[in-house]
């Protein structure tokens, strides 16, 4: 499993646990120049994260493979001109991905799919994809014949839905990148400090800090040993909003043996699942 380094944090105030804000150009730098010390060339990033397209194409070398995503208003933004405006913010005239942000929109209107295939066929994209948010959704584009080269998913040590799903992902040959590991920074929140509508999730966030104090280790690690112990995961994708964040990620603790300790946290502890979606906070 690879590293792909989030962006939205670049060109927006983002994440629950989120104290310092959208990073200075002189961090930036920092975080560039300890990704590539790192061997980390992938970047994600969208259209709608403020102008985190433009931060990343001002600062992003040649050697760096960027993921960009679609928005989700196609009907007053044609793809077209969307496509066109990414690749004028970062640019470039190629990039490694594009994915829908929206999948639900291919549903109701296949002939997006077949206009971003068309950019992949002029080399303009080398992979094409979607990001998916509920199960249901992924089911009935692949049942519709829709096969990505990338799908991106949320998955984290609370939020598992997709991963009966990942061994006929693989099996078609598709790269599964993984968001929202921190859930956006929930698993960093002071637990005594959680907004009204999140308190039902304290019981198993405070096990969670618990289980870091008996293991000696890092939320972050924690949350980073979860993903990379799953071989199906290809990328991970993370957001930093200081260098020192990604230090702590490329310097994690590998440790496995806490890993029945969280395997079945969901059942374990009850809480509201639709709360594991950001959307709903």
């Amino acid at each position: 499993m690879k590293i792909a380094l989030g962006t939205a944090q670049w060109g927006l105030n983002y994440g629950i646990s989120n104290s310092s804000g959208i990073p200075s150009d002189k961090e930036l730098i920092k975080i560039f120049n300890l990704a590539y010390q790192s061997n980390i060339l992938h970047f994600d990033t969208a259209s709608v994260y403020g102008n985190a397209e433009k931060r990343l194409g001002d600062l992003a070398n040649n050697k760096s493979k960027i993921i960009t995503k679609i928005s989700h208003n196609t009907k007053r933004y044609s793809l077209e001109n969307q496509v066109q405006n990414s690749l004028k913010n970062l640019k470039r005239e190629k990039i490694y991905g594009c994915l829908f942000h929206d999948s639900d929109e291919l549903i109701n209107n296949m002939d997006l799919w077949n206009n971003l295939l068309r950019f992949k066929e002029s080399s303009v994209f080398e992979k094409i994809g979607f990001s998916v948010y509920e199960p249901k959704t992924l089911v009935k584009l692949i049942d519709s014949g829709l096969i990505p080269d990338i799908i991106q998913l949320p998955y984290s040590i609370l939020d598992k839905k997709f991963e009966p799903y990942f061994p006929l992902l693989k099996q078609k040959g598709i790269e599964i990148h993984s968001r929202s590991i921190y859930l956006q920074g929930l698993y960093f929140k002071n637990t005594n400090k959680l907004p009204i509508k999140l308190k039902n999730l304290k019981p198993v966030l405070d096990y969670i800090n618990k289980i870091c104090e008996e293991e000696d280790i890092s939320i972050s690690s924690l949350c980073f040993n979860f993903i990379k112990s799953n071989k199906n995961i290809d990328f991970a994708v993370i957001g930093v909003e200081n260098h020192f964040q990604l230090l702590d990620i490329i310097n994690f603790k590998k440790k496995n043996h806490y890993y029945k300790k969280i395997k079945n946290l969901n059942n374990a502890f009850y809480f509201d699942k639709n709360l594991l979606n950001p959307s709903n906070w």
